[in-house]
């Protein structure tokens, strides 16, 4: 059987009240008890030894044991609660008071005797009581001396059984006091225990609504729109409202992730079905031009046969293309990539860049500037990275610029610790409403028709997960058939 926090806390108090109850019971009685003991043997400390020293047939040694017997016996009228013994000196009892057959044992252990007539224990001491096997009870004890030569003890228990019985008969008042005490201190304890139990109940209900909402997120499959969570007290010092706290935050964040998990699965398939589109064509193409070519060789012309080489050739390259893209984004996405930083002349690496798209350019008759010319800035980053930000950037904007058009790429020195590298073109431009979702995967502007060349659309993409390896965030400002200027920050060395 399992208990909640709650039941556990309950129990276990009530077993600590029992526990309470009971040692406080009976350490009152011990405490009364042996108060009652150590008072009594206090206040007949010196009975055996007044005695011994007032009592002619101990006085001067015993002889006549018979006559003693019947001098402890004439004392024990006198004094009821008394129980007299005479012991030898290793505590054979030699005569008593009592009639023989309630004696239980006939022999005393003396050290406790001797303890107490030679001062060297505390009080309450106790010595073998002859009525009982092993009860022990307070006692006064003296030593009888015959001349110089130790004869015996004289023993005298204190509280006999007479003393008990008389005691335990007239004490039922006294009982009965301590019984109404009892009462009231156990009745004290209940009301305690109730309250104590009102006052869990109150400090973990937060605790059981915690354990309630988790599990109820855990029965929905951790989706939070289908819980009604409670809304936690911020900024508190309660421990539980913390952990509440805590609970809602994570409860959102895992609800988020699983949002944007169910996002990455739809825009997988939806990549996995445009790439599939996307590999078909130039396969299906280049399948056809190559059987073209192996079915007629014999009626082809060189002229013919070069021209359908020339298109597989070119599908062949844009099948490598976006599949080198689809790896690259793999790779970026999968966060495995490595940086290596170091510092280098930004406008020598532009001027590179520059260079790789200069014949794409001028085919196209696009004039290609660098805005200063030159500078002495010198960046820190991956270089290999920002060559190919620039390059997809730089490509995109010569795909996107019309013949005789003009792409300007500038660099704005900010006087802190980076700089700011813009790639502008008076293009076909874009929609504002489409900025925000260019740099999707496999997301292409309306303005992409416009364009002839075939490409994958996943530029864009690999760009802005370069940036944020490279932590820069990539900005776009279009206005439709007249210009887009992308622009990103590199730090730079002071």
């Amino acid at each position: 059987m399992k208990f909640s926090l709650y039941q556990r806390l309950s129990l276990s108090l009530l077993l600590v009240f029992i526990i309470i109850i009971s040692v406080f019971y009976f350490w009152s009685s011990q405490l009364e008890k042996q108060a009652r003991y150590e008072s009594e043997q206090s206040l007949h400390l010196s009975l055996a030894a007044n005695l011994a020293r007032d009592n002619p047939l101990l006085q001067q040694g015993v002889y006549d044991h018979k006559a003693l017997k019947n001098l402890f016996h004439t004392l024990m009228v006198l004094g009821p609660a008394f129980e007299f013994y005479f012991l030898d000196p290793n505590g054979n009892i030699l005569t008593h008071s009592l009639p023989t057959s309630v004696i239980k044992r006939q022999k005393i252990d003396v050290s406790p005797l001797i303890k107490l007539t030679q001062n060297q224990a505390t009080l309450p001491v106790y010595g073998d009581d002859p009525q009982h096997q092993t009860r022990q009870k307070i006692f006064s004890a003296a030593p009888v001396f015959n001349g110089a030569t130790l004869q015996g003890y004289l023993y005298v228990i204190v509280a006999g059984e007479r003393y008990e019985t008389a005691y335990n008969r007239r004490n039922t008042n006294t009982k009965r006091q301590l019984k109404f005490s009892m009462v009231i201190f156990i009745g004290a304890m209940l009301f305690l225990f109730i309250v104590m139990l009102g006052l869990f109940a109150y400090f973990t209900r937060p605790l059981r609504l915690l354990n309630s909402e988790i599990t109820a997120l855990k029965v929905a499959g951790f989706d939070k729109s289908k819980v009604e969570l409670t809304h936690w007290e911020t900024h508190s010092h309660n421990e539980v409202n913390q952990l509440g706290e805590v609970f809602e935050s994570m409860a959102e964040q895992i609800n988020d992730q699983l949002l944007q998990l169910r996002q990455n699965d739809t825009q997988r398939r939806e990549l996995l079905a445009d790439i599939s589109h996307d590999l078909r064509t130039p396969l299906a193409s280049l399948q056809g031009y190559i059987e073209t070519i192996s079915l007629n060789a014999d009626t082809l012309t060189k002229e013919q046969q070069q021209k359908y080489i020339d298109i597989s050739l070119k599908n062949s390259r844009q099948l490598k293309r976006l599949i080198d893209q689809i790896f690259e984004l793999a790779h970026l996405e999968g966060g495995q990539v490595s940086l290596n930083i170091e510092s280098f002349n930004l406008t020598e690496l532009l001027y590179d860049v520059l260079a790789k798209f200069a014949l794409k350019a001028k085919e196209k008759n696009i004039s290609m500037v660098i805005v200063p010319e030159s500078s002495n800035i010198i960046a820190q980053s991956d270089i290999a990275k920002l060559e190919r930000v620039i390059s997809n950037l730089l490509e995109n904007a010569i795909r996107h610029t019309p013949e005789e058009g003009n792409i300007i790429i500038k660099v704005e020195d900010n006087d802190d610790e980076k700089c700011q590298i813009s790639i502008c073109d008076n293009g076909t431009g874009i929609k504002q409403e489409e900025l925000s979702y260019i740099f999707d995967t496999r997301y292409r502007a309306s303005n992409a028709v416009q364009s002839n060349e075939k490409h994958t659309g996943l530029g864009l993409a690999i760009t802005k997960k370069l940036l944020e390896l490279l932590k820069s965030d990539i900005r776009v400002t279009s206005e439709l058939g007249k210009s887009t200027e992308f622009s990103f920050n590199v730090k730079v060395a002071r």
